[in-house]
């Protein structure tokens, strides 16, 4: 038992530690009833409607079928990247970056690993890093781009200060 926690602790880190850190945050500001309203549960539903969509469209086989067409298309590697990026620079604008992010990130790999792997193994890191930085940029356009949008998008605003809706 005391293994499998370990392992479990070890594999979770990142999880392990956001939850020590609300733990302390709980000494600072004690749990209470308007613990509920600070959640913003319109822009998680929207952002699970966003990735539901996404996650529909990858197991129906789109994207496989997207990939073919596309490595069909290109003849050089630097159109693939150039594509791949733009890809998520556009997308970011309307399915949030994070959800660009996870829909192509996962399709990259799809199509670095159609041509090859020698051609994924050298590509694939210079290629979601200007993915990320392409669905970062391109999030910052739209109000639906990026969860923090969203959030102030739908906050009301007033002329005169701050609103009290």
């Amino acid at each position: 038992m005391e293994e499998k926690l370990i392992r479990f602790l070890k594999g979770e880190t990142v999880l392990c530690a956001a939850l020590a850190l609300a733990a302390i945050s709980m000494a600072f500001v004690p749990p209470d009833r308007e613990y509920i309203g600070y959640i913003d549960f319109r822009t998680l539903a929207i952002l699970f409607c966003l990735m539901a969509v996404m996650a529909g469209l990858q197991k129906c086989g789109v994207f496989q079928y997207i990939a073919q067409a596309l490595l069909g298309r290109v003849g050089r590697a630097w159109q693939l990247v150039l594509i791949l990026v733009l890809l998520c620079f556009f997308s970011s604008m309307l399915i949030t970056n994070d959800v660009a992010l996870i829909t192509f990130v996962p399709f990259t790999l799809i199509v670095l690993g159609m041509i090859g792997p020698e051609v994924k193994e050298r590509l694939l890191i210079p290629v979601v890093v200007l993915q990320t930085i392409a669905a970062n940029l391109g999030s910052m356009l739209t109000p639906i781009g990026n969860p923090q949008n969203l959030y102030l998008y739908g906050r009301p605003v007033s002329p005169w200060g701050p609103s009290s809706c």
